[in-house]
């Protein structure tokens, strides 16, 4: 069979990765994660019908985010909707996610790319956090329209597999929590609170809380991350070359993520990857973790990243390239708010540079021949 991974242009900022095989000869289909806006939800949808993708077997949102799975709710409405029109429609098997809120918040997410969307840079993260977690709940409501089977998955709870000519490894996290308990988690008050100035009055707690709200917001927004379904995929049928094609799914996984992982002795040996998704679009504040990088060793590493955030880090680009890995982009960021590292190196080492592209990995598990297309989209900068 051929198995074909395709890192998506999200259209925008985010992740999105189809990938296609066949199970028990017949046509199947994984996603995961869906990108951040309406454009990603299109060019999801404009890959699923060049494939002639009719049933997803499996949808995986990694976590919360907004640029990881706002996408993929927009994407499961539209089908919903279409269903109801009664017009072709594509169908949803089984969803693996984040739990959502213990009551579903259905009215805090916009419903379109509004403005406040679309400048999203300025969102501070209290609104992010607490969009994400409404968009999470919507996802999966419209998920629940669709007659999909919703499972939660962590590794102290690992699911049925849903393929038997594919190998799924699940690997994190390692437990999983209520959306909305990531925001509560990081909201206490002795979190804020500073013993070296106490609380005395209550113009003294307000401010207090004013302070430091935009603190725990961003400790809930390391919770989400540290949330991210980990897994790690392969061919389990066909040559033995083809079985040697391990791509490492890492959604956003940070520090506490990854230390959770690489101490875990059963886990550490599923990390080592032919192929890594790079987490969080090459952050090296909040994305990979020295060991972890060490644990995977992949040959070839896939960074997505749009214009936003001045990702990525040079930090994170030398770890994999010490490594020894090849670099491949969806694009350059070269937005001039954050520049990042990429932002002024030359064109001539930087196949990324201009317009964005997919980013495809097929395998014949039969033969075990492969291919990476674009050819020579590596990143050719030392660094």
């Amino acid at each position: 069979m051929e198995l074909k991974v395709a890192f998506l242009d999200c259209r925008g900022h985010g992740d999105c990765v189809v990938i296609t095989f066949e199970e028990k000869g017949k046509p199947a289909c994984i996603v995961v994660d869906g990108g951040e806006f309406t454009s990603s939800a299109e060019a999801l949808s404009d890959y699923l019908e060049s494939q002639n993708v009719k049933t997803i077997n499996l949808m995986v949102g990694t976590h919360i985010d907004q640029d990881h799975i706002n996408g993929l709710k927009i994407f499961v409405q539209d089908q919903v909707k279409k269903r109801d029109r009664q017009e072709s429609y594509i169908e949803v098997n089984e969803f693996w996610g984040s739990m959502p809120s213990e009551e579903f918040v259905t009215n805090i997410s916009p419903t379109s790319e509004s403005d406040i969307f679309k400048s999203s840079d300025s969102l501070s993260w209290q609104q992010y956090v607490i969009q994400s977690v409404g968009q999470n709940d919507d996802l999966i409501e419209a998920l629940q329209e669709l007659a999909a089977t919703i499972r939660y998955p962590a590794y102290d709870s690992i699911p049925q597999m849903p393929f038997e000519d594919i190998k799924i490894e699940l690997l994190g996290p390692d437990t999983q929590i209520p959306a909305d308990k990531i925001i509560s988690k990081a909201l206490g008050l002795p979190s804020i609170l500073d013993v070296n100035d106490p609380i005395k009055t209550l113009e003294d707690l307000e401010n207090a809380i004013t302070s430091g709200f935009e603190k725990m917001a961003e400790e809930a927004k390391r919770n989400a991350n540290n949330q991210s379904i980990v897994f790690r995929l392969s061919s389990a049928v066909g040559d033995a070359e083809a079985k040697k094609w391990t791509f490492l799914f890492t959604g956003d996984a940070e520090e506490e993520a990854w230390d959770e992982m690489v101490n875990n002795t059963e886990v550490v040996p599923c990390l080592k990857a032919r192929v890594l998704k790079i987490p969080h679009h090459g952050s090296s504040q909040n994305g990979i973790t020295d060991d972890g990088a060490d644990k995977v060793k992949p040959e070839h590493s896939v960074n997505s990243v749009g214009q936003k955030h001045g990702l990525p880090d040079k930090e994170t680009l030398k770890l994999l390239q010490d490594l020894g890995s090849d670099i491949l982009c969806m694009q350059r960021n070269q937005s001039s708010s954050h520049n990042s590292a990429c932002y002024d190196v030359p064109a001539t080492v930087c196949p990324a540079k201009g317009k964005s592209k997919d980013i495809y990995f097929t395998v014949n598990t039969d033969t075990g021949k492969s291919s990476i297309t674009p050819k020579n989209r590596e990143c050719k900068h030392s660094w």
